[in-house]
């Protein structure tokens, strides 16, 4: 009977390169920095801007959206979230909690954006 082998010697250096790529972008995700404070604008308007690492402890935001949509935001030392909506869909409740730079939680019908900065955002780099 001939032995089958999983992997050929020649597939060895192809995996463990996609194994090395996939170990990276881990890597590069927990070392992203860590977002200091949470935006939440209203049609474009800034409504709110929460120092992250100054908070104690969970802080909540009531607040009404376009089209009679009210929302609750929550704020905590971790990150951000938008908690409750009377909108539709509720996709801005499933997005979660957001924490690094960049991260947003958007609810379209209300018009609201809770999103993430600090330093460290990079939006885009040119050559």
């Amino acid at each position: 009977m001939e032995e089958r082998r999983l992997f050929s010697r020649k597939e060895l250096p192809f995996l463990a390169g996609i194994l090395a790529i996939i170990i990276g972008l881990l890597l590069i995700r927990h070392f992203s920095p860590q977002g200091s404070r949470a935006v939440v604008e209203v049609n474009g308007l800034v409504r709110e801007v929460r120092e992250l690492s100054a908070l104690a402890g969970p802080e909540t935001l009531a607040l009404q959206g376009e089209n009679g949509i009210s929302l609750t935001v929550e704020f905590t030392p971790r990150g951000a979230r938008i908690l409750e909506s009377s909108c539709p869909d509720k996709n801005c409740v499933r997005t979660g909690s957001i924490a690094r730079v960049g991260e947003a939680a958007i609810c379209l019908p209300g018009r609201v954006v809770l999103k993430i900065d600090g330093a460290g955002a990079v939006d885009a780099v040119t050559y």
